[in-house]
């Protein structure tokens, strides 16, 4: 796999350049796209998330309880062999929901990430931008990975993916804009796509700060240990920095049912 293959390189998210990265995705299953972000107002929002930090805030979620992340919220995610994704793992995930205080000033950059998905999808361009539309939202977030050990272990896409298909869409595209620099602000580890031979290709020694990557949600990829030699430091923001706007929706539990009466409001 060569980034050179997969790149497309755009400005603005408009008919042409949305066809060319469904092409690259239908012939390679990945996509970079570079040029629609400026790396400078990425890292100034990484700065913001950084200078705000304190681990203080970190709390644990019982995903049963999908109508707490309606609002900003500090997640610490550390096992993940329970609950409704079992995918081992060791992450923070900052959420930043539209319907709420736009705490690290993204949501402009959320909108832009939110208006490519969705016309990859076919969907109306402002989908979800306002808050909850035919039960679905914009899981808008930044993940975490802290140096030290940070990591997500191999998997393929499947509870997320179940929300596309009630829309009806041929494809299923993962998006994550890359917020941080391998080999400055971490050195070791990152994000991968597993090849059909087990082998893994770290897509994030090639990329750079303001990069989004798409991927389709049927390759198995992950990411490898932060730093995993470094001391962790729980206190500590550094570390391998994402941002993700994943289309979620209830399916049961107690949060479909707090969505049904914000939908009727």
């Amino acid at each position: 796999m060569s980034l050179d293959k997969t790149t497309v390189h755009i400005r603005e998210v408009d008919h042409e350049t949305v066809n060319k990265v469904l092409t690259v995705l239908e012939n390679s299953q990945f996509a970079r796209i570079t040029g629609l972000f400026d790396q400078s107002e990425i890292v100034k929002c990484r700065k913001r998330i950084e200078s705000q930090f304190s681990s203080k805030n970190d709390l644990k979620h019982n995903p049963k309880d999908a109508d707490l992340l309606l609002s900003n919220f500090q997640k610490l995610v550390v096992g993940g062999t329970q609950g409704v994704n079992s995918t081992p793992r060791f992450l923070r995930m900052f959420y930043t929901p539209f319907m709420d205080e736009d705490k690290f000033e993204m949501h402009a950059i959320f909108r832009q990430l939110v208006l490519l998905r969705n016309r990859l999808y076919g969907l109306p361009d402002d989908f979800t931008c306002h808050g909850i539309e035919d039960g679905m939202w914009s899981a808008l977030r930044i993940n975490h990975y802290p140096r030290g050990g940070g990591f997500m272990a191999t998997h393929s896409d499947t509870g997320t993916a179940e929300a596309v298909k009630s829309i009806g869409s041929g494809i299923y595209a993962q998006l994550i804009l890359i917020m941080s620099k391998k080999g400055e602000d971490f050195k070791t580890g990152g994000a991968y796509i597993e090849r059909s031979d087990g082998t893994r290709y770290f897509y994030e020694d090639e990329c750079e700060i303001g990069d989004v990557v798409v991927y389709d949600g049927r390759i198995r990829h992950g990411v490898e240990e932060i730093d995993y030699l470094d001391p962790l430091d729980m206190s500590s923001s550094c570390g391998r920095y994402v941002a993700m706007a994943t289309l979620f929706k209830y399916f049961e539990g107690k949060g479909d049912l707090e969505y049904r009466k914000l939908l009727k409001q």
